[in-house]
């Protein structure tokens, strides 16, 4: 319980610092430096959930156990959520930045290619209709 109570004190201080603490002024960055204390974490955590998935779902695939199947799966529909929400807020940095809302950058893309490939998970996933066959 004690975890529930310590992410709470984080997130209301990365969201207070976020908006209200004192970041360096330089000249291309100015005020969007805010955003990399969403865009970096976002990343992060996208990246933690993304293993998690990836452990349960060989975990699954030994055990045959449900629990690790839908950790695995819910792992990976956050991991969509906060790569989304990177790739947003990546996109509003680089507009103030570089003048444009996508660069031609290997990062970029190869993030961009991550999530379609866990768009195409969760589309063959839910075409299955039969809810034994969707888990094997």
């Amino acid at each position: 319980m004690w975890w529930k109570a310590l992410a709470a004190i984080l997130l209301i201080y990365a969201i207070l610092m976020g908006f209200l603490g004192a970041v360096p002024s330089m000249p291309i960055l100015n005020e969007s430096i805010r955003n990399m204390y969403f865009h970096v974490t976002m990343w992060f955590g996208m990246m933690i959930l993304l293993i998690v998935s990836l452990y349960n779902s060989i975990r699954y695939l030994g055990e045959f156990n449900l629990k690790t199947d839908l950790i695995a799966e819910e792992s990976a529909r956050v991991a969509m959520l906060f790569g989304t929400l990177g790739l947003l807020t990546g996109m509003v940095w680089a507009k103030y930045t570089w003048g444009a809302w996508w660069v031609n950058d290997v990062q970029l893309n190869g993030a961009a290619g991550t999530m379609l490939v866990y768009a195409a998970y969760f589309l063959l996933r839910g075409s299955i209709e039969d809810e034994q066959k969707r888990q094997e």
